[in-house]
């Protein structure tokens, strides 16, 4: 159920209450007339009435006015019109009074209670005299319209008057009290034994006076005053009323005659009016008592109240006390404890006034900078401490703290000791309030922390990660960022940049005969010099082993770059000390440019090696730049390596032979193995077109171990085409020559394939011997004892010495074509030819000539010694599949040239 709901159920049920209430008085009125009380069923029903108005609200107008109608038509003798009309009037009289008191207290005293204070009842009993005294006169002038239609007397009026103001103020008090007792104030606390005291009195002299009725008042006048002293305004009002009506007997002897005149009524009624004024002020009294009970309470409340307040206020101020000891207690722990804490930290702690002066200085500032506190205090700390280049950022800082409202910053900064020991600290800046002893101003905490050493690993970190530990030039990660920098620099400003990079020429040698000290020694050395031939804002670069870069910024094009290249190979060139050795050394240079050959880093150098590279194929010691053709030489040679490797897989490779006759007879003595390249698209090949690849990308070697093993298993069967053995010589590269591996191969290939080593010759380079003559004798040595073969080719191209050439087991010498071409016509091709062909014959080697295309070479080289020919003029080389052909004619009597056999070293008992 709402509230709402609730309320209205409320409601009812006071309505309900009211018109029985009503309804019940009414009905009373002729028991009350005919003992005698003429004219109290008035003041019953004005009273009650009154009371529930006052008590429950002008709502219960809607049932007084209906119980007042009906019970006064039920109290008629007769029903007929003038009774009706009469009821109504009445009952409306009734209804008006109850309305205009309870409208006059409230408008007059804010509050319909009429018990709430003195104001308020003598507010209610003015109201009830004004208005009772008007509907007295209008209920008499009805009942003498329509009951009695005789002339009213003044006495009756009188009467009627008293009777309705005796209800209002004695009967509506009390319904008031009952109905809504919060409205009234209960302020004393009433004895039992005193209630029940002055109920067995008044019973007793109730009965007293009703033998002796010209007592009843002055008995029952102390029993109003008794209760309207010492009980609550509801008692009060009860024993009023119950006095009143234990007196009314000797009251009414008089009470209700008829009289003409006013003051007649008045000195026949003094006693009953002097009881009725008793009676208010019986209750008037009460109400005053009340009401100062009621003022002393709310003192003593309030008493209470001041006193519990001020008893909290001085709790609450003796736990400030408290609190305030307890925190200056522990602020002065706490500030012994942060003095100690200062004193004691391992990190420097200085405070600065606002002139930036020394205040404070602990221990840890002592030992860091060696000066005592009695030294330092009162010094400028940026005078004192920081270098000049710094002082101006530091006093910045300090300055910003403090008048940018700023409570912290953090600043590096170097500091000077008294040892004049630069220290690097990063100071952590806050800002304090001014002390005491300094109301000018506010103070900084310096909280500094020594990072010298984390400044130096960090700096020596950054050197390695940015520069070769071992030349001090920059590393490749530095060259390629400075590179974009400078990249990014020439295309906004339109100038050009150039990229060197330069290679040691037989760098390897260096540190294969001095060893790697002297190697480093020698970068060492290269490094200082490369660096005297640029310019500060120019950058080198050891991108690693003997490789260098040079980034020239901002250079005057082609023409600037190559004077710098120059003194480059100039100085590189001078001779250099090294274990007391003096060497010269060369270089080769290559050198693109920016913006004109690419505009990224990568591709600049790739460009620079690929021009570097052509300079080495160039012969060494000289410069080379880059152009587009090079790129595509590199793409080309990118592709011939692919195909290369798809050679070997699908065995793209072929051996044709060129037979080495005897001059004299033209007899076929060995064949040379000579490597082709079946292209699937570009045809027959020879080594000249893919043997340059071959070595750079290394495969040389694997295309190497192929021949050796086509050249044993092709031999095998080879000699079984002729009558007599067949040797087979093959040329050996300087990569598979210096492997480690080639005389366990040699062995092994043999072996597995049944070709006897005793027809195998091995061809190697004049120069490929030389290079480390004890390594050579070795392996030649191992060779020669498998019953190979071995040959020089190219005899008199190299740099040898005769002497290493005597220390070397050679069977043969092979006379490059570069002499033999030039025969006639070239007169030092033929001079050096016939030297060679005599130191041959002095040492005892046997000697053959290749490139033999003329009548005339062969002649002059019969003359001087040579017994053995190869070349055109005799047969150009053949594939496998047309050998058995070519000896099948030379067993029929054919011969490539006329002349006799001979055989040393090729013949028949060098086979056995």
């Amino acid at each position: 159920m709402t509230r709402t709901a609730k309320a209205r159920d409320a409601d009812l049920r006071k309505l309900l209450v009211s018109f029985l209430a009503m309804g019940s008085v009414i009905l009373s009125q002729p028991f009350l007339l005919e003992h005698g009380f003429n004219t109290s069923a008035i003041s019953l029903t004005s009273g009650l009435a009154l009371g529930l108005v006052l008590a429950w609200g002008l709502k219960q107008l809607y049932a007084v006015f209906p119980a007042c109608l009906i019970g006064s038509l039920l109290g008629s003798e007769t029903f007929h019109a003038s009774s009706l009309a009469y009821s109504t009037l009445f009952s409306f009289g009734i209804a008006l009074q109850s309305a205009a008191i309870f409208l006059g207290c409230k408008q007059f005293s804010k509050t319909p209670s009429i018990c709430s204070n003195h104001r308020s009842f003598i507010i209610f009993s003015l109201s009830c005299l004004a208005v009772t005294l008007m509907t007295s006169i209008l209920m008499l002038a009805n009942k003498s319209a329509f009951l009695t239609h005789e002339v009213l007397e003044a006495g009756t009026a009188m009467d009627l008057v008293l009777s309705n103001l005796a209800g209002t103020l004695l009967l509506a008090p009390l319904t008031t009290a009952i109905l809504r007792p919060k409205q009234t104030i209960m302020v004393r606390s009433d004895q039992r034994l005193e209630k029940a005291a002055w109920l067995a009195l008044f019973i007793g002299l109730t009965g007293y006076a009703s033998l002796h009725p010209q007592h009843s008042v002055i008995l029952m006048a102390p029993m109003l005053i008794w209760s309207g002293i010492r009980f609550s305004p509801m008692l009060c009002s009860l024993g009023a009323l119950a006095t009143t009506l234990a007196i009314l007997p000797a009251l009414s002897t008089n009470f209700g005659v008829s009289s003409s005149s006013v003051t007649h009524w008045l000195s026949g009624n003094e006693s009953y009016l002097i009881w009725l004024l008793l009676a208010l002020a019986s209750i008037y009294l009460n109400i005053l008592l009340s009401d100062k009970l009621r003022s002393e309470q709310q003192l003593e409340q309030i008493v209470e109240q001041r006193t519990m307040d001020l008893s909290l206020a001085n709790q609450e101020l003796k736990d400030e006390i408290f609190v305030r000891e307890q925190a200056e207690r522990s602020q002065r722990s706490t500030s012994k404890r942060y003095r100690a804490l200062i004193e004691t930290a391992g990190i420097p702690i200085i405070v600065l006034d606002q002139n930036i002066c020394i205040r404070q200085w602990n221990r840890a500032a002592e030992s860091t900078f060696g000066y005592s506190r009695d030294q330092i205090l009162g010094k400028n700390f940026v005078d004192y401490f920081i270098p000049e280049s710094q002082q101006d950022e530091m006093a910045w800082k300090l300055t910003r703290v403090i008048e940018s409202g700023i409570n912290q910053d953090n600043i590096e900064s170097e500091a000077i000791g008294f040892d004049s020991v630069t220290h690097t600290m990063l100071w952590n800046i806050n800002q304090l309030p001014g002390g005491q002893e300094e109301s000018a101003g506010k103070r900084y905490l310096l909280i500094g922390q020594n990072i010298s050493d984390i400044r130096k690993t960090q700096d020596q970190l950054h050197y390695l990660a940015h520069f070769d530990s071992l030349t001090g030039c920059a590393n490749r990660r530095l060259f390629e960022d400075r590179c974009a920098q400078a990249i990014q620099s020439a295309i906004r400003h339109k100038h050009n940049i150039a990229l060197i990079g330069l290679d040691i020429d037989h760098f390897k040698r260096i540190n294969d005969t001095l060893g790697h000290d002297a190697g480093d020694a020698f970068l060492v050395e290269l490094a200082k010099r490369l660096k005297e031939c640029v310019r500060r804002e120019d950058t080198i670069a050891r991108l690693g082993g003997d490789e260098f870069a040079v980034l020239l910024a901002n250079v005057n094009g082609q023409e600037g770059a190559e004077v710098v290249a120059r003194n480059m190979l100039e100085t590189i060139t001078q001779p250099i000390m090294l274990k007391s050795s003096e060497l010269v050394i060369t270089s080769s240079i290559g050198i693109t440019l920016c913006p004109a050959d690419g505009t990224h880093y990568p591709d600049l150098l790739k460009n620079a090696d690929m021009a570097m590279y052509r300079a080495k194929n160039a012969g060494r010691n000289n410069i080379q730049f880059y152009s587009p053709e090079m790129n595509e030489e590199m793409q080309r040679q990118l592709q011939i390596e692919q195909e290369l490797r798809t050679a070997l897989k699908e065995q793209q490779f072929e051996l044709y032979y060129q037979p080495i006759v005897d001059i004299e007879s033209g007899a076929v003595v060995a064949l040379e193995a000579l490597l082709r390249w079946q292209h699937p698209h570009r045809g027959m090949l020879r080594p000249s077109y893919f043997l340059q690849v071959a070595e750079q990308s290394g495969l040389l070697h694997e295309i190497g171990e192929w021949s050796l093993k086509q050249t044993c298993k092709e031999g095998k069967d080879i000699q079984t085409f002729s009558t007599a053995p067949i040797q087979i010589a093959l040329n050996l590269s300087s990569r598979q020559y210096n492997h480690p591996n080639l005389v366990p191969m040699v062995r092994e290939t043999t072996a597995t394939s049944g070709f006897d080593p005793r027809n195998l010759i091995l061809e190697m380079s004049e120069n490929t011997i030389t290079t480390n003559t004890d390594r050579s004798i070795a392996i030649l040595q191992e060779l020669s004892q498998l019953g190979i073969s071995l040959t020089i080719d190219g005899f008199g191209t190299g740099l040898s010495s005769l002497r290493q050439i005597k220390q070397i087991p050679i069977d043969i010498i092979k006379i490059d074509r570069s002499f033999v071409t030039g025969i006639p016509e070239d007169q030092n091709d033929m001079t050096i030819a016939e030297t060679l062909l005599t130191v041959a014959t002095q040492m005892e080697l046997k000697t053959f000539a290749t490139g033999v295309e003329t009548k005339e070479q062969e002649a002059f080289l019969k003359i001087n010694g040579c017994r053995y020919a190869q070349g055109y003029l005799y047969s150009a080389p053949l594939p496998f599949s047309k050998l058995a052909n070519l000896f099948k004619s030379i067993d029929s009597g054919e011969a490539l040239r006329a002349g006799d056999q001979i055989y040393l070293p090729f013949s028949n008992k060098n086979l056995h």
